[in-house]
């Protein structure tokens, strides 16, 4: 057992919460049951979620996108209203990690997502940039929260596509117009659509990241280049699961991860 302040203090602490600007609430979104004895994880909440906690007979779920966001709206009607109903009904804590989660330095997405697909090195882009020659004003090409991947030995590019699938559950689409040996491979989980100018400069063979937009095969096959995209949800797993083995270990408190499919 662990006392909801407890946990939110633990966790505040260990992903570093308060030193992060984010687009939402970070830590505990609602207060719940004071004893904490089962928790659930999650990527995302939503009522399937919110159900399964319930049925489970879980105390607290923490998610790593929560129920409030900066753009949203303010009134709790319609399916805002009906989470939010469940979880009281039913005095569940909800907890939320966002950004902290994604640059956290031990068990971000990324850098799970390089381990486990065999990267011999890690590196931050920063890092990174300033061992090429040539390179200056760093700062400003830097993309802000993906880690790069570098393997010692080059990975065929189809064959770094099946790593992806078997690590992240999925079946990753891309666009392969660059080289078909990779050294080097920049990963944002999530929503790295956007950052695509700016992973260009850094001279990677590859980015992997969680979705695309209408512009992306164009750009990437005008500059040569490949990317991976594998989805929001299944990049974004491998933290959130993580994180609950440590709460696990830290509190010696059952913690089970409730996976739902999500094609996006």
């Amino acid at each position: 057992m662990v006392r909801r302040d407890v946990l939110e203090k633990w966790l505040n602490a260990y992903l570093i919460a308060p030193g992060v600007r984010d687009y939402t609430e970070n830590g505990l979104q609602v207060a719940g049951k004071t004893d904490i004895c089962r928790i659930a994880t999650a990527v995302s909440i939503n009522m399937e979620v919110i159900e399964r906690v319930i049925a489970e007979g879980a105390d607290a779920v923490l998610v790593h996108h929560g129920l409030f966001w900066n753009n949203d709206e303010r009134s709790l009607r319609g399916y805002r209203r009906q989470r939010i109903k469940r979880i009281l009904q039913h005095d569940i804590n909800v907890y939320a990690y966002h950004l902290p989660l994604d640059f956290h330095h031990e068990i971000s997405h990324n850098r799970l997502i390089l381990k486990a697909i065999g990267a011999d090195s890690i590196e931050d882009p920063e890092t990174f940039l300033r061992k090429k020659p040539g390179v200056e004003d760093v700062q400003t090409r830097v993309p802000g929260g993906g880690l790069v991947g570098i393997f010692k030995d080059a990975v065929g590019f189809n064959d770094l596509v099946e790593r992806v699938n078997h690590t992240l559950q999925t079946d990753a689409r891309y666009f392969h117009f660059g080289s078909e040996h990779i050294e080097t491979l920049f990963v944002v989980s999530g929503a790295g659509r956007n950052e695509l100018d700016c992973v260009l400069e850094l001279g990677v063979d590859a980015f992997l990241t969680g979705d695309a937009k209408e512009s992306t095969p164009y750009v990437v096959k005008e500059a040569g280049f490949n990317y991976i995209y594998a989805g929001h949800y299944s990049t974004e797993r491998l933290g959130v699961i993580e994180l609950g083995n440590r709460i696990q270990d830290v509190f010696d408190i059952e913690v089970h991860f409730i996976d739902v499919e999500n094609p996006l």
